[in-house]
C-alpha cells in the first residue's frame, strides 16, 4: 500500500559534496489532478513537474521561489509550476484533457505529450533583484531526464533526476515521487559510479512508493553502501496563494478603457486563477471603484 505522507528528505554523502533529495508526492499530485481534471497522461506530466519543482524549491532559502515552465511542442501546450522554500507547490497544464496513445510497454507516453524539442525554462527568484533564468531545448520531453540536462548545461551542476506517477484505472493517483541527486565537480568518480549503478538497479520510483517504501528507504537504496546522513526533512503540499486582492490588482492592470468597457458590456468582471481554478467576481460597484481609483492614480494606457 502507498505511503501518503508527502515530504522531501535531504541527505549528504561522505564529504558533503553530493546532495540527495528524495520526495514522496502522492497527495500533492492527486490534489492537482482533482483541481484541474487532468487526463491520465496530463496527470503524469504535471505530477512529474510538480514533484521535481517542489524539490528544487526545498533547496532554496526562506522567501525564495522557483518557476518551471515548459513550452511543449506536444499536445499538452504548456506546463507551469511554482514552488517555494516552504515546500508549497502549485501548477497547471494548459491542455489538461489531452490523450495520446500509450507506449508499446503500455505506460503513459509523457514524452509524446510534452514533445521532443520543447523549451524548458527555470526561473529562480532569490530576492536579489533580477531573477536568475536558464533555458534549454528538451532532448527527450521526459521532464526528469531533461531537467538533469538543464542542470548540467545551465548551472554546470551534474545531476541525476527521476520522477514517477502511478495512475490508476479510473485516473486517480496511486503513488508519485521523485529524486534529484547533485554530483558537483570534484565528486570522486567511484561515488558517481556507485550511485549510477544503484539507480540502474532501482525499480520504478512510483512502484516503490506504491509498495509503501518511504523516502528514507529509497535514499538508502540509492546510496548503498556509501556513508551518508539525512540532514533535513520538509513537508510537501499543493498550495495556491491567490487572493481577492491579487485578483483586484490584476484587474487594475487592464487599464481604464478595458475596465469601462467591461462595466458597460457586462456590468461585472471575473478573474480566475489558473493554478487552483478559483474564480473571483467583481460587481458593478466594485468596477466603478476600481475605475475611480485608477483615475486618481493615472492608469497606464
Amino acid at each position: 500500500m502507498a505511503n501518503y505522507e508527502d515530504k522531501i528528505v535531504c541527505s549528504l554523502v561522505e564529504d558533503e559534496r553530493v546532495v540527495v533529495y528524495v520526495a514522496s508526492s502522492t497527495s500533492l499530485v492527486e490534489e492537482a489532478r482533482v483541481l484541474h481534471h487532468t487526463s491520465p497522461v496530463a496527470t503524469a506530466a504535471l505530477g512529474r513537474a510538480l514533484t521535481l519543482t517542489g524539490i528544487m524549491g526545498a533547496a532554496l532559502k526562506e522567501g525564495q521561489r522557483v518557476t518551471l515552465h515548459i513550452n511543449c511542442r506536444g499536445p499538452l501546450g504548456a506546463i507551469l509550476v511554482q514552488a517555494n522554500s516552504r515546500g508549497e507547490v502549485r501548477g497547471y497544464v494548459s491542455q489538461p484533457l489531452v490523450f495520446v496513445p500509450p507506449r508499446e510497454d503500455k505506460k503513459l507516453n509523457v514524452e509524446e505529450a510534452v514533445g521532443k524539442g520543447s523549451q524548458l525554462s527555470v526561473v529562480k527568484d532569490l530576492g536579489l533583484g533580477e531573477p536568475y533564468a536558464g533555458y534549454i531545448e528538451m532532448p527527450r520531453g521526459s521532464i526528469a531526464y531533461d531537467l538533469a540536462y538543464y542542470f548540467a548545461l545551465s548551472e554546470q551542476l551534474p545531476s541525476a533526476c527521476s520522477a514517477g506517477v502511478y495512475v490508476g484505472e479510473t485516473g486517480e493517483v496511486l503513488s508519485a515521487g521523485g529524486f534529484i541527486i547533485h554530483t558537483p565537480a570534484g565528486t570522486p568518480p567511484q561515488i558517481i559510479e556507485k550511485i549510477e549503478d544503484n539507480i540502474s538497479l532501482l525499480p520504478p520510483l512510483s512502484s516503490l512508493l506504491w509498495e509503501g517504501k518511504t523516502p528514507e528507504e529509497i535514499t538508502g537504496a540509492l546510496l548503498s553502501p556509501l556513508p551518508y546522513r539525512i540532514v533535513g526533512e520538509k513537508k510537501l503540499c499543493y498550495h495556491c496563494y491567490c487572493s481577492r486582492e491579487r485578483a483586484r490588482r490584476t484587474l487594475m492592470l487592464l487599464g481604464r478603457e478595458e475596465l469601462e468597457e467591461l462595466l458597460a458590456e457586462e456590468g461585472r468582471a471575473e478573474v480566475s486563477c489558473p493554478f487552483c481554478n478559483r474564480v473571483y467576481l467583481f460587481g458593478d460597484r466594485e468596477l466603478r471603484e476600481l475605475i475611480e481609483q485608477g483615475s486618481n492614480r493615472r492608469f497606464d494606457s
